[in-house]
């Protein structure tokens, strides 16, 4: 062991030490080596010879030898309070050791320093099971947090899954509504197509004999009051058959391409007779729109109901109706169908809105609006709406209706703009010759009234008249007859062989042949029914007497 330092008295621990199974060294002022104990020798790995006179950071490893000398040096200089610190320690072959060292300073008999004791801790199998666990950690955290992000991955894709699924199935369920309310509505319409094709089959047989009637009746007596009140009563019966044929989009149609902005304004003066003084009328209409196809009279039905069905809203209480009109692009499908299994198609709409102040409407009464006869008014016929339901639906336009209670309504009504491409000149009209009111007619209806009506009327004009009560029958007769018969008034709508196939045997027959086509349906329908060739002229039920003297004028 090497000897005492100058001035530093023998102790007793040197000899408790040599032999303890801790390592332990003690170092100088100048951090040299001064003494080591057996167990620090092997904990370094060499002899006390190879150690003692030498700086303690040489056994330092290279990366931590500044740090571990500048540390030395300033508590030997500066008596820093002593910590328990981890330092980095090389062996000669090449292994390193991790050591926890205790320290304390050792002083000279007099109280001055005399340099420093260390005890040195191998924990180098620790920090290595520290880092193994650490890395075992930073892996498992790595691993949660992988595991964390997918399974944050698979629920975010859950989730948009659900709410797409949830978005499907509300817009299945929305699609499914329209289909069945488009399918109720289309059945609507058939049933009150129909009711009103008989009515007027009714109506045609009463006002045309009450017509006659009035002939034979002398000028301003009673009965022929009483007849022109049937008469009058029947053209009222004839404009409800009407609109109930508009709701089954059957009504009568003269289609042509029309500018929306200026027919509604060309409507302002009728439009203003309808509205109360406590309710402010406004127009917003835009100019230079897109023409649509559609038929005027039509339109403004449309116009003048939408109208009257925002006064009945507003009742007697202040507030104000919008009329507006503009141009939209919608997708396909955008656009509320108003036909089964028919979706609007992607284009360019031109739109008339109705907005007003009024009542408002909720769920259960919306769901009804275009029921025919559904009416919350008791003045109400409940026929306003549905037709122009029926009317929209044969322009192959879309209706949208918004309304909540104590905030009014607001439908608009949807109409396809023309192209430039669409767009052709009206046909110039046919000039008009004397009727000379001889020859022979074929008249074909399944209806005994209207036929033994028409028969009467035709010939007290002076013609020779054949009739018909079916299909069959009317081919037989006319090819028996072909040669003189100048004209055929046939009915569209007949049980076994119809209109159709009888207007398409006649003209097989004879192609020249001058057909009237009679119907309580639009004639746009009616013609198109027709296929490729087109009747000579149109007449619509109920007519009166003189319009079918007219009208054979024209085409004789």
């Amino acid at each position: 062991m090497p000897k005492a330092l100058a001035g530093v008295k023998p102790r007793d621990a040197d000899s408790s030490l040599r032999d303890a199974p801790i390592a332990c060294h003690e170092l100088d002022g100048e951090g040299n080596v001064v003494w080591i104990n057996q167990a620090g020798c092997r904990l370094l790995g060499l002899p006390a010879k190879q150690i003692l006179k030498r700086p303690i950071w040489e056994f330092v490893a290279p990366g931590e030898r500044d740090s571990s000398r500048l540390a030395v040096q300033r508590k030997l200089s500066a008596e820093l309070p002593l910590t328990v610190f981890e330092r980095t320690y090389t062996r000669p072959d090449g292994s390193t050791l991790v050591l926890e060292i205790h320290e304390q300073y050792r002083r000279r008999a007099n109280g001055s320093l005399a340099g420093i004791r260390s005890f040195m801790l191998d924990i180098t199998a620790r920090k290595r099971a520290e880092e193994e666990l650490r890395k075992i950690s930073d892996g498992l955290e790595s691993r949660i947090r992988e595991r964390t992000q997918e399974l944050e991955l698979a629920i975010d894709f859950v989730r948009r899954e659900m709410d797409e699924r949830r978005a499907a199935e509300k817009e299945h369920r929305k699609l499914e509504a329209q289909v069945q309310y488009s399918q109720r509505m289309e059945s609507m319409g058939v049933l009150a197509g129909g009711v009103a094709h008989k009515f007027n089959n009714l109506l045609t047989t009463i006002l045309g004999y009450a017509s006659l009637a009035g002939t034979e009746m002398s000028q301003g007596s009673r009965a022929q009051e009483h007849l022109e009140q049937i008469i009058a009563a029947a053209g009222s019966a004839a404009e409800l058959t009407q609109q109930m044929l508009a709701y089954s989009g059957r009504g009568q149609f003269d289609l042509k391409p029309l500018e929306v902005s200026p027919l509604v304004e060309s409507t302002t003066r009728l439009l203003d007779s309808l509205v109360s003084r406590k309710t402010a009328l406004s127009f917003e209409l835009t100019e230079n729109l897109p023409r649509i196809e559609a038929d005027a009279g039509q339109f403004r039905q449309i116009l003048v109901n939408l109208v009257n069905n925002a006064v009945e809203a507003m009742g007697e209480r202040k507030g104000q109706i919008a009329i507006s009109t503009g141009l939209v692009w919608a997708e396909g499908g955008e656009l509320p169908p108003l036909n089964s299994g028919h979706m609007v198609p992607a284009g360019s709409y031109v739109y008339l809105e109705v907005a007003d102040t009024g009542t408002g409407m909720d769920t259960a009464t919306l769901a009804k609006i275009f029921d025919p006869f559904f009416t919350t008014k008791f003045t109400g016929r409940g026929l306003g709406l549905p037709a122009v339901l029926g009317i929209v639906r044969a322009h192959r336009g879309s209706i949208r209706v918004v309304s909540n209670p104590g905030e009014g309504t607001k439908i608009r009504v949807f109409f396809p703009a023309l192209d430039d491409a669409d767009l052709c000149e009206a046909a110039p009209a046919a000039t008009s010759k004397v009727w000379p009111r001889a020859g022979t007619i074929l008249v074909v209806d399944d209806e005994q009234p209207i036929l033994r009506l028409a028969k009467t009327v035709l010939e007290s004009a002076g013609l020779h008249v054949l009739t018909a009560d079916d299909g069959n029958q009317a081919i037989q007769v006319f090819r028996a007859h072909a040669s003189e018969i100048h004209a055929v008034l046939l009915d569209l709508t007949m049980p076994g062989m119809d209109g159709v196939e009888v207007f398409h045997n006649i003209h097989a027959f004879q192609p020249e042949a001058r057909v009237v086509l009679c119907s309580g349906y639009d004639e746009h329908e009616a013609s198109n029914r027709m296929g490729d060739r087109r009747p000579t002229a149109f007449l619509r039920k109920p007519y009166h007497p003189r319009e079918l003297l007219k009208l054979l004028s024209t085409v004789w």
